[in-house]
Protein backbone atom coordinates (compact mmCIF):
# COMPACT_ATOMS: atom_id res chain seq x y z
CA UNK A 1 0.00 0.00 0.00
CA UNK A 2 1.34 3.42 -0.98
CA UNK A 3 1.80 5.86 1.91
CA UNK A 4 0.76 9.21 0.44
CA UNK A 5 1.70 12.33 2.35
CA UNK A 6 -1.22 14.17 3.92
CA UNK A 7 -1.70 17.78 4.84
CA UNK A 8 -4.18 20.63 5.08
CA UNK A 9 -5.35 22.83 2.20
CA UNK A 10 -4.05 26.33 2.93
CA UNK A 11 -7.20 28.29 2.00
CA UNK A 12 -10.07 26.04 3.09
CA UNK A 13 -8.58 23.82 5.79
CA UNK A 14 -9.71 20.65 4.01
CA UNK A 15 -7.50 17.56 4.19
CA UNK A 16 -5.13 17.04 1.25
CA UNK A 17 -3.40 13.90 0.10
CA UNK A 18 -1.21 12.70 -2.76
CA UNK A 19 -1.07 14.80 -5.92
CA UNK A 20 -3.10 17.69 -4.45
CA UNK A 21 -0.67 17.94 -1.53
CA UNK A 22 2.28 17.82 -3.94
CA UNK A 23 0.81 20.64 -6.04
CA UNK A 24 0.28 22.84 -2.97
CA UNK A 25 3.82 22.11 -1.76
CA UNK A 26 5.36 23.15 -5.08
CA UNK A 27 3.27 26.35 -5.14
CA UNK A 28 4.45 27.16 -1.61
CA UNK A 29 8.08 26.57 -2.56
CA UNK A 30 7.95 28.68 -5.73
CA UNK A 31 5.92 31.56 -4.27
CA UNK A 32 7.69 31.85 -0.89
CA UNK A 33 10.48 34.40 -0.65
CA UNK A 34 13.52 33.29 1.38
CA UNK A 35 13.47 34.66 4.96
CA UNK A 36 9.63 34.75 4.88
CA UNK A 37 9.34 31.65 7.09
CA UNK A 38 10.75 32.10 10.56
CA UNK A 39 12.15 28.62 11.17
CA UNK A 40 13.08 27.97 7.51
CA UNK A 41 14.91 31.12 6.46
CA UNK A 42 16.33 29.63 3.25
CA UNK A 43 13.03 27.96 2.20
CA UNK A 44 11.63 28.88 -1.20
CA UNK A 45 12.89 31.06 -4.01
CA UNK A 46 12.34 34.63 -5.09
CA UNK A 47 10.08 34.63 -8.17
CA UNK A 48 9.76 38.42 -8.11
CA UNK A 49 13.35 38.70 -9.35
CA UNK A 50 12.17 37.15 -12.61
CA UNK A 51 8.52 38.18 -12.98
CA UNK A 52 7.65 41.53 -14.50
CA UNK A 53 10.79 41.84 -16.58
CA UNK A 54 11.20 41.29 -20.29
CA UNK A 55 11.68 37.57 -20.80
CA UNK A 56 14.94 36.70 -22.49
CA UNK A 57 16.66 33.35 -22.90
CA UNK A 58 19.11 34.20 -20.12
CA UNK A 59 16.34 35.27 -17.72
CA UNK A 60 14.34 32.11 -18.47
CA UNK A 61 17.42 29.95 -17.85
CA UNK A 62 18.04 31.64 -14.47
CA UNK A 63 14.37 31.21 -13.55
CA UNK A 64 14.43 27.50 -14.50
CA UNK A 65 17.61 27.01 -12.47
CA UNK A 66 16.13 28.69 -9.40
CA UNK A 67 12.89 26.67 -9.63
CA UNK A 68 14.70 23.35 -10.02
CA UNK A 69 17.12 24.04 -7.15
CA UNK A 70 14.31 25.12 -4.80
CA UNK A 71 11.89 22.30 -5.65
CA UNK A 72 14.55 19.59 -5.49
CA UNK A 73 15.82 20.94 -2.16
CA UNK A 74 12.44 21.01 -0.40
CA UNK A 75 10.27 18.43 -2.18
CA UNK A 76 11.82 14.94 -1.90
CA UNK A 77 8.85 13.34 -3.64
CA UNK A 78 9.10 15.18 -6.99
CA UNK A 79 11.80 15.35 -9.63
CA UNK A 80 11.43 17.79 -12.50
CA UNK A 81 12.07 16.43 -15.98
CA UNK A 82 11.00 19.48 -17.95
CA UNK A 83 9.95 23.08 -17.30
CA UNK A 84 8.31 25.47 -19.71
CA UNK A 85 7.00 29.01 -19.35
CA UNK A 86 3.45 29.15 -20.71
CA UNK A 87 0.93 31.93 -21.30
CA UNK A 88 -2.21 31.29 -19.24
CA UNK A 89 -4.58 33.90 -20.67
CA UNK A 90 -4.96 36.53 -23.36
CA UNK A 91 -3.44 39.34 -21.32
CA UNK A 92 -0.17 37.46 -20.98
CA UNK A 93 -0.25 36.04 -17.45
CA UNK A 94 2.62 33.60 -17.13
CA UNK A 95 2.58 30.13 -15.70
CA UNK A 96 5.02 27.26 -15.46
CA UNK A 97 4.35 23.84 -16.90
CA UNK A 98 6.12 21.22 -14.77
CA UNK A 99 6.63 17.74 -16.15
CA UNK A 100 8.13 15.32 -13.70
CA UNK A 101 8.12 12.16 -11.66
CA UNK A 102 6.21 11.89 -8.40
CA UNK A 103 7.59 9.44 -5.85
CA UNK A 104 4.85 9.10 -3.19
CA UNK A 105 7.28 7.46 -0.75
CA UNK A 106 10.34 9.52 -1.69
CA UNK A 107 10.48 11.04 1.78
CA UNK A 108 11.24 7.52 3.07
CA UNK A 109 13.95 6.95 0.43
CA UNK A 110 11.72 4.58 -1.58
CA UNK A 111 11.96 5.57 -5.24
CA UNK A 112 10.54 2.29 -6.61
CA UNK A 113 6.99 3.68 -6.82
CA UNK A 114 6.75 6.40 -9.45
CA UNK A 115 3.90 8.30 -11.10
CA UNK A 116 4.17 10.83 -13.90
CA UNK A 117 2.72 14.17 -12.78
CA UNK A 118 2.39 17.29 -14.89
CA UNK A 119 1.45 20.55 -13.16
CA UNK A 120 0.51 23.90 -14.67
CA UNK A 121 1.04 26.56 -12.02
CA UNK A 122 0.31 30.29 -12.37
CA UNK A 123 3.01 32.78 -11.41
CA UNK A 124 0.47 35.26 -10.10
CA UNK A 125 -0.50 35.43 -6.45
CA UNK A 126 -3.99 36.65 -7.45
CA UNK A 127 -4.56 33.59 -9.63
CA UNK A 128 -3.30 31.26 -6.91
CA UNK A 129 -5.80 32.75 -4.47
CA UNK A 130 -8.66 32.54 -6.96
CA UNK A 131 -9.00 36.32 -7.31
CA UNK A 132 -8.14 36.68 -10.99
Amino acid sequence: MVRYRNGIEARTGRPLSGRAHLEQSIIKIVMTIPTERVMLLDFGMNPTRHIGRNISAALAARFYRDVIVAVHAYEPEYRIRRLQLVVLDRVGALGVLFEGSYYPEGRFGNYAIVEGVDLNLPLSVAELRGVA
